[in-house]
C-alpha cells in the first residue's frame, strides 16, 4: 500500500476518532396519569369515555373502564372528561392537580348513568 493511500485511510479516521461520541441527553422520565372509568351506581366499567390531558394528550377508556396517558408534561395539568352517551360526569368534569418526574397519579372517574 502506498503512503498517499495509507494517507487517504488514517487521515478520515484519525479526525472521526478525535471528535469524541455526540453527548445524549438523559431520557426524561415523564409522569402517567391512569384510572378508570365506571357507573357509579353499579360500580361497573363504562367503555368509551373520552379522557384528554392539558389538550394535547388524548385517549379512550378500554372495555374494562380503564385509561393510561403517558408522557404528561411535569408540572400542572388539567384533566377533563367526556363521557359517552348516555352518561354524565360529575358537576365538575374537569380535574385539577400536577405531577412530577416519575410519578403516576391515579384518577379513577364516576359516572352517572342517565
Amino acid at each position: 500500500m502506498t503512503r498517499a493511500r495509507f494517507a487517504l485511510l488514517v487521515v478520515p479516521l484519525a479526525v472521526l476518532a478525535s471528535c469524541g461520541n455526540p453527548a445524549v441527553p438523559p431520557s426524561q422520565n415523564y409522569p402517567t396519569i391512569r384510572g378508570r372509568a365506571f357507573d357509579s351506581a353499579t360500580n361497573q366499567p363504562v367503555a368509551g369515555v373520552g379522557v384528554t390531558v392539558s389538550t394535547i394528550l388524548t385517549t379512550t377508556t378500554g372495555a374494562d373502564g380503564t385509561y393510561r396517558i403517558a408522557n404528561v408534561p411535569i408540572g400542572s395539568y388539567t384533566l377533563i372528561v367526556s363521557p359517552p352517551q348516555g352518561y354524565t360526569a360529575p358537576p365538575q368534569p374537569t380535574y385539577n392537580g400536577s405531577v412530577a418526574s416519575g410519578e403516576t397519579a391515579v384518577i379513577d372517574i364516576p359516572l352517572t348513568h342517565t
